[in-house]
């Protein structure tokens, strides 16, 4: 009698240990996840809810929340819960960060009358200085709009960047754009001129992907075809979204934003050069270096353009049907 017993707890003992392993496995797997919180003006320009899409398919990252940034931001925020709700990612917050006008645009009508997710009540900037704090030295920041909820969040706690892993942000523009093109002062900097000086002047663990890279970067029509082709609950609502930003049948997106996800993903994979370089902000929202009163800042060159479509777009389609 006594050896069917043993026979019997050796073989539990043992399914307990595979359980027990499986669970440390798992639990290794999600602490391993890069931590992130998407800072975005979603519903302008299109590559800000296709960037969406292409943090909350990647398996390495783990977002702790969205935060809404720029103009008419409660109507920004329905977006990025529809997109979030229909891809089955409730369990994401979205924070909304300080209205600056009453505008609308195309893509905002895909949202307007959604209610199943509603953003949380915590303002933008206080969400993203209390998470850091609950996860020092882990958080990434990838902001990819005007920069009021950083700034905010920045004078909330002067010290945030010493509690981020890093900072990654579509900004700026330092040596000029594709085709020989002059550098101009970039949206997302001149937009909110202030919050910008406050962002690059806080000495954060800073790089930046600039229009000196991301204007050489535009999607085909048969990239589009791909992503439209592969009709998941994600990439029906990019293509949704796509058709109502498009103005003419020519139109292209412009892939700037996702450029900077990439390089969160994968740090200097999709670009020939990296330089870091002292920005300065000057009043008129141009980013220029200066040796004096410039700040250290990664700068994102030579995109590899092929490279990056393939990564980008192999992320959005192995997303389940």
């Amino acid at each position: 009698m006594k050896r069917p017993l043993l026979h019997g707890l050796r073989i539990l003992l043992a399914l307990l240990a595979v359980a027990i392993t499986g669970a440390i496995a798992g639990q290794s797997a999600e602490l391993s996840k890069m931590k992130i919180i998407f800072d975005t003006d979603i519903g302008g320009d299109i590559d800000d809810a296709w960037a969406l899409g292409f943090i909350i398919s990647h398996p390495e990252f783990e977002p702790l929340g969205i935060t809404i940034t720029d103009g008419n931001t409660p109507a920004r925020a329905r977006i990025a819960c529809k997109l979030l709700h229909v891809t089955g990612h409730d369990n994401i917050p979205v924070a909304v960060g300080r209205k600056t006008n009453n505008d609308e645009a195309y893509q905002f009508s895909w949202a307007e009358d959604f209610q199943a997710k509603q953003p949380i009540t915590q303002p933008a900037a206080e969400f993203i200085v209390e998470t850091v704090k609950r996860y020092p030295g882990q958080v990434t920041l990838i902001a990819t709009g005007p920069l009021q909820n950083v700034a905010d969040a920045l004078r909330l706690n002067p010290r945030l960047g010493d509690q981020l892993k890093r900072v990654v942000l579509m900004s700026g523009c330092v040596y000029g754009r594709a085709n020989n093109q002059p550098a101009i002062a970039e949206w997302n900097v001149v937009s909110s001129t202030k919050d910008a000086q406050v962002v690059y002047g806080a000495g954060l663990p800073l790089t930046i992907v600039p229009l000196d890279s991301t204007t050489h970067v535009l999607l085909r029509e048969d990239e589009r075809d791909q992503v439209r082709n592969h009709a998941s609950p994600l990439t029906h609502s990019l293509e949704c979204l796509y058709r109502l930003w498009l103005d003419s049948p020519g139109s292209r997106m412009t892939l700037h934003d996702q450029l900077a996800v990439a390089e969160t993903a994968s740090p200097g994979t999709f670009f020939g050069k990296k330089v870091t370089v002292p920005l300065v902000v000057d009043d008129q929202g141009f980013t220029r270096i200066d040796p004096q009163l410039g700040k250290p800042t990664v700068v994102c060159l030579e995109p590899k353009r092929d490279a990056f479509m393939e990564y980008y777009i192999g992320q959005l389609t192995a997303q389940p049907r």
